[in-house]
């Protein structure tokens, strides 16, 4: 594509190539500008004028709804410098365009009703997977929040942290709501989980990953199994109001996209996996790769609500039926609090 040559002489460009259907709905209104609200090594987060959210992306990112994926690095940007369309150009300050023409728009796929199973056939396998996944702790592996939810499954105590660990504060509230749940289901998540909310470092704290990957999973729980689960959408929506100035307006977002099932690419694949039912197989074991490369710690906290709320909600079911506790040893000391060393 050729270019005005009137530009500013230091303008350099990049070419998306691909961008959510989320952030073309953005941009694609009239008169679109805002600012630029953070910049990290692999993303450039933007604020609408409105406070709408999108960002920028390294090629290789997880899809998402609101970002915009493009060759990085990018240099020279820096925070509150304008942002504004030109045409079909994404215009940084005077130093970065953004060519959206010929990227290619994503959408979650669907979640057909004829490729999911019954709900009855996905304890065994998301058991399964979390049997396989918890011992790993090395350090791209699903974490400290994923052993303590299994923990919580065996009935046994939580495990130990190095006194300093700064995930302590954050996983003892967490082991808490993963308890709760599954002693008793998800129908009070949304008034039980603002303990969580902006709790952790970082522009997605790992409370709000966490509830995220929660409110997600319930959503499209409801809209696949109707009446299956009792979920206080209202104490939810109160929750993302409440929320509005305790955590960051990135995160703010986000968790609100979860809230109505919208997420990362590979949420979406790995839920809909699960939900068709068998052992987990390659295809489910790439999912959670691809999830746990979301962010520092945010995929890790995002697949720990994810299965949770599965496990809680197969729990819901067996109490209505009169069946016997999903927990091993109900009676055993739980993971309500992290330990340390």
């Amino acid at each position: 594509m050729l270019f005005d040559q009137s530009d500013h002489p230091a303008t350099y460009y990049r070419q998306a190539s691909c961008i959510g259907a989320r952030a073309k709905s953005l941009v694609a209104e009239p008169g679109y500008s805002g600012r630029v609200l953070a910049v990290l090594p692999d993303a450039v987060y933007l604020s609408g004028r409105d406070g709408e959210i999108l960002w920028l992306c390294r090629e290789g990112t997880p899809l998402h709804g609101r970002g915009i994926l493009l060759p990085f690095p990018l240099q020279r940007l820096r925070r509150d410098e304008g942002v504004g369309m030109e045409g079909q150009r994404l215009k940084i300050g005077e130093d970065l365009a953004v060519d959206l023409g010929r990227a290619v728009a994503w959408t979650p796929e669907p979640f057909g009703r004829g490729d999911i199973g019954s709900f009855v056939g996905v304890n065994g396998p998301v058991r399964r997977l979390l049997e396989s996944i918890a011992p790993d702790s090395g350090e791209a592996g699903p974490g400290s929040v994923v052993r303590g939810l299994s923990s919580i499954m065996d009935g046994c105590d939580a495990p130990a942290f190095p006194a300093d660990s700064w995930e302590l504060p954050i996983l003892s509230p967490i082991f808490g709501l993963m308890a709760y749940c599954l002693d008793h289901g998800i129908s009070e998540i949304g008034s039980r989980g603002r303990e969580l909310v902006g709790l952790g470092p970082g522009l997605t704290p790992c409370g709000d990953d966490f509830l995220g990957g929660l409110f997600f999973t319930a959503h499209w729980l409801q809209e696949i199994y109707p009446g299956m689960v009792c979920l206080e959408t209202r104490s939810i929506l109160h929750l993302l109001q409440w929320a509005g100035n305790r955590t960051h307006p990135i995160s703010r977002a986000i968790l609100g996209d979860l809230a109505v099932g919208e997420g990362p690419e590979p949420l979406h694949r790995l839920l809909r996996l699960l939900l068709r039912g068998g052992d987990p197989d390659g295809r489910v074991f790439d999912a959670v790769d691809c999830l746990l490369k979301v962010g520092h710690t945010t995929g890790c906290y995002m697949l720990a609500g994810l299965l949770t709320c599965l496990l809680a909600a197969d729990a819901e079911n067996n109490d209505r039926m009169a069946r016997t506790s999903l927990r091993v040893k109900r009676d055993a000391v739980l993971p309500r609090q992290a330990v340390a060393l």
